[in-house]
């Protein structure tokens, strides 16, 4: 579903047309929306009784949130602003499954065998994110050499949709030994927000949306910017994006020893101080082969920021707030994703959407970027090799 339907979306909005600026946003402005909308999250559970069945529930939500999209690709025709709803509902019905099911994951991953687990699942959603973008820009490239390069994107969410709803199955399948974990707590946001100057939870999440404003100035119009202006075929602006994946996969191992060797504190830097400069060749060069060494590059230090921020949820968010203080936080997430990117895209429609605008967004981004370190000496000493 990520890697054929998600990514998918920002081309797919390059081919109806929409402005550079526009087909950027369609990845991040909805988030907002999709935000808001789950956080009826923890009101629902309630009511359910179950962790579970809200996943379930959302997750054949977000599956059929593909459907008009394939339909649309299929006629050819797709207002802007249709586009958007949808993805606001793709997003909503995402979000929302993501407290509830660290909650509900959380009662069926014994501690001690937490960081194994999830190094070796997420090394397995690389490799199937991988595979499904490179068969997404093979079949785009396939669509535009017979001159039908919407309906092949019909193909391509179609693929997702099925993906969605062979997760869904199989999310139905899994047992849940504690429905609703004894002790829940709600956390409100003004008390959340008291807590990213104390508390280790509240500072960790600082860190985490200083990272996300800061990325998302720029990361949304990588796309737009290989398509236009340094005219990429499809396939070749998904392989750059599947090089990005392929790092995260094979680094895995090597994230997981440092973990366990030095403490996730240490993979933490690692990722924080590499996903700085990690933008740095797009500034400096239109070559495939250059960027492509950057794609790999920044899929490394990612991995390592990802995985380290997932597993200090378990660590620094006590189990019974979790669900609560998620909900809330994948609010201030989605705002500070579009915050940032509405700033870059004020940053590029300002300069006329030119090649040189696409490199100040990316210039502006890393220094944002190198900022956020100041938050992060906040979160975990630093470790010794990382002096």
């Amino acid at each position: 579903m990520v890697g054929m339907g998600e990514q998918s979306i920002p081309a797919f909005a390059v081919a109806l047309g929409l402005p550079g600026a526009w087909a950027g946003l369609v990845a991040t402005v909805p988030m907002v929306v999709g935000a808001l909308m789950q956080l009826v999250s923890p009101t629902m559970i309630r009511r359910l009784g179950s962790h579970r069945r809200w996943v379930v529930w959302n997750a054949g939500i977000q599956a059929l949130s593909f459907v008009p999209l394939a339909i649309a690709a299929v006629v050819g025709v797709f207002p802007g602003w249709a586009l958007y709803s949808v993805a606001a509902i793709y997003w909503g019905a995402g979000i929302a499954t993501n407290p509830a099911w660290s909650t509900w994951v959380g009662t069926l991953v014994p501690g001690p065998v937490r960081l194994r687990y999830f190094a070796r699942r997420t090394v397995w959603l690389h490799v199937f994110q991988i595979g499904a973008l490179l068969a997404a820009g093979w079949i785009l490239f396939v669509g535009e050499a017979w001159e039908q390069p919407l309906a092949a994107f019909g193909v391509v969410f179609a693929f997702a949709f099925l993906a969605r709803a062979l997760s869904t199955a199989c999310l139905t399948r899994h047992s849940e030994p504690d429905p609703m974990p004894g002790g829940m707590q709600r956390v409100g946001f003004r008390d959340l927000a008291a807590r990213f100057r104390h508390g280790s939870d509240g500072r960790l999440l600082a860190y985490m949306l200083a990272v996300q404003f800061s990325a998302n100035v720029a990361s949304p119009f990588y796309m737009p910017y290989m398509l236009r202006e340094l005219e990429f075929s499809y396939a070749q602006a998904m392989g750059l994006v599947a090089a990005a994946f392929l790092a995260r996969a094979i680094s895995m191992p090597f994230h997981r020893r440092i973990a366990g060797r030095h403490g996730v504190g240490a993979l933490l830097w690692i990722g924080g101080l590499g996903i700085a400069p990690s933008v740095g060749l797009w500034l400096l060069t239109h070559d495939f082969v250059l960027l492509l060494l950057a794609q790999l590059f920044a899929g490394f230090v990612w991995s390592a920021y990802e995985l380290s921020t997932f597993l200090m949820f378990f660590d620094s968010i006590r189990s019974e707030e979790r669900t609560s203080i998620l909900t809330k936080y994948h609010v201030a997430n989605a705002v500070a994703i579009a915050a940032g990117s509405l700033l870059g895209g004020a940053v590029l429609a300002g300069a006329g959407g030119a090649a040189a605008a696409f490199i100040a967004v990316m210039a502006l981004s890393t220094v944002l970027r190198l900022a956020t370190l100041f938050l992060l000496r906040r979160v975990a000493p630093r470790p010794r090799f990382a002096t």
